[in-house]
């Protein structure tokens, strides 16, 4: 009775994260027909926007006060064509410093696609704080991506990501 008693005040004390907001973003990068299953293939995406303080003004949040910013929900879909995305082995989706190239956050990755992933390539957000890194408004892309078979066509792909505020 008293370790029940226990349990449920301790649990009591511990306090939520509370989400203030979420953003959603994409950016748009080719895949060439032919890559290897050797190699890590690298696709740069210049300049992508973070909208990070006019998404804080809109929502009348001073940017001071944000805590935290991490990965929300991301991923990656051929934009024109329907294609699966089972040649893709591993991802992996590297925010980078405009100011500092040097300085980067992963964000989302997959160590293994499964086979039957679809058309669509769900990823997992990294817990990486991206606060600093987030705030510079815009950004570079890095996404590394490991093929198990060889690409037959090429594919205009759309990374669809977002961030939370907390």
């Amino acid at each position: 009775m008293l370790f029940a008693l226990l349990l449920v005040l301790f649990a009591s004390c511990e306090k939520e994260t509370i989400v203030r907001y979420e953003v959603s973003l994409d950016a748009e990068f080719d895949i060439p027909i032919g890559l290897n299953t050797i190699e890590t293939h690298y696709f740069i995406i210049k300049n992508v926007p973070t909208f990070y303080t006019q998404s804080a003004n809109n929502r009348g949040v001073d940017t001071s006060g944000i805590l935290n910013v991490l990965a929300s929900r991301g991923l990656i879909r051929a934009k024109f064509q329907d294609r699966d995305f089972d040649f893709v082995e591993r991802v992996s989706v590297y925010a980078v410093s405009r100011k500092d190239p040097t300085f980067k956050r992963e964000m989302y990755y997959i160590d293994f696609v499964p086979l039957t992933t679809g058309n669509q390539l769900r990823m997992l957000s990294s817990t990486t704080e991206l606060k600093k890194i987030m705030g510079e408004e815009f950004i570079d892309l890095e996404i590394r991506l490991n093929f198990r078979n060889f690409n037959t066509a090429p594919i205009r792909a759309r990374l669809e990501f977002g961030y939370a505020v907390f």
